[in-house]
């Protein structure tokens, strides 16, 4: 097909030809962070940016972006900690990740969630700028199944239990304002294993890996406040990150003729499925802004009288104007924009084996939207937002199985996130 792709899938295609769409391995999210941080260690006065005596506390988000290196996927961190004082802190954090399972040959995909109670020791350094830390804990973990490989097609394979998990790393904190560090952290995950099952027979799963992070940490309070930009008479402009993830249902599934779009394996109660993306933006003055968002979406390939053959992976990048209407710590606000999605074909299923498939690659797309934000501080806010997309002149077919053709399909989104505001123009 013109301007597409095409991808023969055989039973004995090797586990490393996956393709992964989410905007974790397309896209380095942090290099575009970095920048801005080292713009704002120049922007920032050093007074300003330190650590405190105090009791504080504060959320943490972080992402694995190096460690597919080493065959962990889609790593990510949430946190919720308190700084009982310079030295001392806890933190409870949630961590979400992917590896294979399978010996020797991996037949499937193993998702792990792990809460982890932790304790934090910490030594600034610099005036208080830079934090070294220890952090180790304990707690629960959850296995489940995902995703099998080419070579467990004709196999029954099942994985799922609860397990624990022991952790302990080192961190480095740099303080890049009064409440916002940038954060890079190491940690050995050891996994108590569990049993999977292959055609009834047992099968050892360890998911014990290494851990390396970029995040941020934000702090719920100023060592110097300061007030809202909603109540400056002449706010100005400010560069922000965000971060929003949640659910999907299509409003329009039919691709092509005998072609839909279902949930993926993953989908919550069968009907939506798992979304998720980075912002990047600015707010200029009290009521305008300009956003680029990046978000994954997965979806099933259904066939007439051939069935599921793979997923549909997609990244949605776009280009949004944003209207605001500040009210104190609320700020509703409504977008519109548009851009590209890039889709690619993964996760095959038995049905597929021998078949070509055709299609994927960049096609137009574009999107409405709104949400409502609320600052908890001057420069983290939470939010929660919806949208309706819409993508055409996506192409597929199947070499000898199906003419190629172009199609369209409509998603609506529903998100929880937040924004962290990092400097000001």
């Amino acid at each position: 097909m013109h301007g597409g792709r095409t991808r023969r899938v055989e039973a004995d295609f090797p586990s490393g030809a996956r393709i992964r769409v989410g905007l974790q391995h397309n896209l380095n999210s942090w290099a575009v962070i970095l920048l801005a941080l080292a713009a704002q260690a120049f922007v920032v006065p050093r007074g300003l940016a330190e650590d405190s005596e105090r009791l504080r506390g504060y959320f943490r988000f972080s992402s694995g972006d190096l460690e597919p290196l080493w065959g962990v996927d889609d790593h990510w961190s949430l946190g919720l900690g308190m700084n009982f004082n310079r030295y001392l802190g806890a933190e409870l954090a949630f961590d979400y990740y992917l590896k294979d399972w399978g010996k020797p040959e991996a037949v499937g995909e193993a998702s792990s969630f792990h809460l982890l109670p932790e304790i934090r020791l910490r030594y600034p350094l610099l005036k208080d700028r830079l934090v070294p830390y220890l952090i180790a804990g304990a707690g629960p973990s959850w296995v489940q199944g995902k995703d099998a490989k080419a070579s467990a097609f004709d196999k029954n394979v099942s994985l799922e239990g609860y397990s624990y998990s022991v952790a302990a790393g080192a961190g480095l904190e740099y303080f890049i304002d009064d409440n916002v560090t940038f954060d890079i952290e190491g940690r050995y995950f050891w996994v108590n294993s569990i049993d999977g099952a292959v055609n009834g027979v047992p099968q050892p799963v360890d998911l014990s890996t290494p851990l390396f992070t970029f995040g941020l940490r934000i702090y719920f309070d100023e060592n110097r406040p300061r007030p809202l930009v909603s109540a400056e008479p002449e706010p100005g402009s400010r560069c922000y990150f965000g971060v929003r993830a949640g659910v999907d249902v299509l409003t329009d599934d039919r691709w092509v003729s005998g072609v839909r779009l279902r949930p993926e394996q993953a989908a919550w109660g069968g009907v939506a499925s798992q979304t998720g993306g980075l912002l990047l933006g600015v707010d200029i003055g009290r009521n305008f802004g300009v956003e680029v968002t990046g978000d994954h979406v997965n979806h099933r390939i259904d066939v007439d009288s051939i069935g599921t053959l793979a997923e549909y992976g997609q990244g949605w990048v776009l280009a949004n104007l944003r209207l605001r209407f500040p009210s104190g710590r609320w700020v509703p606000y409504c977008y519109a924009g548009a851009g590209m999605t890039y889709g690619e074909f993964k996760d095959y299923q038995p049905p597929s084996v021998g078949l070509n498939l055709e299609g994927g690659g960049f096609r137009p797309a574009a999107n409405v939207g709104g949400g409502l934000e609320y600052f908890l501080t001057r420069n983290f806010s939470l939010s929660a937002d919806v949208r309706w997309a819409y993508t055409w002149n996506q192409e597929f077919g199947i070499q000898n199985h199906l003419p190629g053709a172009t199609g369209d399909y409509s998603i609506f989104a529903a998100t929880l996130g937040f924004r962290v505001y990092l400097f000001n123009l």
